[in-house]
């Protein structure tokens, strides 16, 4: 069985603390969720792309924040026969 990873990255705090790539997110989720609050009535495609940019956002966030604590898991193998 696979262990937790209990080492914080540097790296990924690096990415943390960097101002650019902070406001890069900043602001690409910001236009991500003026795009689904301003999408037209009809068009539940543009609200669902775009509360799925908001949702992949906020995960490399938490990704980066988890790894950067030294808290992540491996990713499970799951056998496909």
């Amino acid at each position: 069985m696979a262990e937790f990873d209990t080492a914080p990255s540097g790296v990924a705090q690096q990415l943390l603390n960097n101002p650019l790539l902070g406001t890069i997110l900043d602001d690409m989720e910001r236009a991500a969720i003026e795009a689904a609050v301003n999408a037209p009535v009809s068009d539940d495609e543009q609200r669902r792309v775009s509360a799925m940019e908001v949702r992949v956002i906020r995960s490399l966030r938490k990704q980066l924040e988890t790894r950067a604590a030294g808290t992540t898991k491996p990713p499970s193998r799951v056998s496909v026969a």
